[in-house]
């Protein structure tokens, strides 16, 4: 540290690859020593440093200031006076790529590009209101605004952490959203039963160009209950057949293990293992996994006479048959992934009628006490 004959508390801070002017002092408030940063010597000249120092001292020692509360202050005024769009960017580093999984990401981007960006990119993001998010609601679809406002209330708390915008202001409180209909589709014994059909009938047929991994593919989605996006990327070194699960690095619900019952472990060890490819199920590319599968599947789900059966809705089937059998709900949400129970209470019908079986197997050690 070298420090200033004149002016008391400045000095510079000697690093082996930078000079740092500091103006140190005693805080107004409790008297702690405490100190500042004025800037690395060669974006600020030696005066240019001197004459904030001096400023410094009089805020100290005049006004009773803690001059680190003023240079907040204007950090926080200049952050508040830049636009959304920017404001977007910050937001997309500091939180959605560290927070959103992949795929998640991807199926937002359009929504920011085409509804949010266009609507609020060029406000102050400090002055957008309620009205202006109440217009943007008003301008889209129930589905899309649902889908854009819950985005938009989750950036307007992060502006309010970081301090882009004052404490609760965030514009989306108070605007009511559309509840998104949750379609919880099952697989009925019959329909499993025609599926499979289809399904044996396209295997190894070459009907379509990856058909055999394809088909594959939407078997082990009935086998496990897995999310599309993780069964399309999984990869041999994620597979343990010997211990009977894959290892998912990344889920929606984080990292996880997934067992592997006999359908599902034969299924896998029956695939061909491409060296030239990391990949279970192999894409068109060498090198690369299934992407494109909804035009087989449609083609699929017609034969199969259930038109409006969507991929995700394996999903909601899985967790039928395992109520059926008598998996607990607890069990499914373990199977499933879920981080909260709560999520897998959208099956509770289900595991209820199933209780009701068992209770009138029940009922019949009280037919002679009528």
């Amino acid at each position: 540290m070298l420090w200033d004959d004149t002016i008391k508390g400045f000095g510079c801070k000697i690093h082996p690859s930078k000079k740092t002017f500091v103006y140190c002092f005693r805080s107004p408030q409790n008297k702690k020593l405490a100190y500042i940063t004025i800037g690395v010597y060669g974006s600020i000249t030696v005066d240019e440093a001197r004459i904030q120092a001096k400023k410094f001292a009089h805020s100290v020692q005049i006004e009773k200031i803690d001059p680190r509360e003023i240079k907040k202050a204007k950090q926080v005024e200049v952050q508040q006076s830049i636009t959304f769009e920017e404001f977007w960017q910050v937001f997309t580093e500091k939180y959605i790529k560290k927070h959103h999984q992949p795929s998640t990401i991807n199926r937002d981007a359009s929504r920011i590009k085409l509804y949010i960006l266009p609507f609020f990119g060029k406000k102050p993001i400090a002055d957008i209101e309620r009205r202006d998010v109440l217009a943007f609601k008003d301008s889209l679809s129930n589905g899309t605004s649902t889908k854009c406002l819950r985005l938009l209330s989750v950036a307007f708390n992060q502006a309010e952490l970081w301090e882009y915008r004052s404490q609760n202001s965030n514009p989306c409180q108070g605007v009511t959203k559309q509840p998104e209909k949750k379609m919880n589709r099952f697989l009925s014994d019959e329909e499993l039963d025609r599926l499979n059909k289809v399904l044996v009938e396209r295997s190894g047929t070459g009907t379509d160009s990856g058909s055999n991994y394809t088909i594959a593919a939407f078997r082990l989605l009935i086998y496990t209950g897995c999310r599309l996006g993780e069964v399309l990327s999984l990869k041999w070194e994620d597979v343990n057949l010997k211990e009977n699960f894959i290892h998912l690095k990344e889920s929606k619900g984080g990292e996880r293990g997934i067992p592997l019952n006999e359908s599902a472990k034969n299924l896998i060890a029956g695939l061909q293992k491409k060296p030239d490819n990391p990949y279970v199920f192999c894409g068109k590319k060498p090198g690369t996994h299934l992407v494109a599968v909804q035009k087989i599947w449609g083609r699929i789900r017609k034969k199969a006479d259930i038109p409006d059966f969507r991929i995700h809705d394996f999903r909601h089937s899985f967790a039928s048959f395992a109520l059926k059998k008598g998996v607990s709900l607890y069990g499914v949400s373990k199977l499933l992934g879920h981080k909260n129970i709560a999520t897998t209470t959208r099956y509770a019908h289900l595991e209820l009628e199933e209780l009701k079986k068992l209770t009138n197997i029940v009922d019949q050690a009280f037919s002679n006490c009528d």
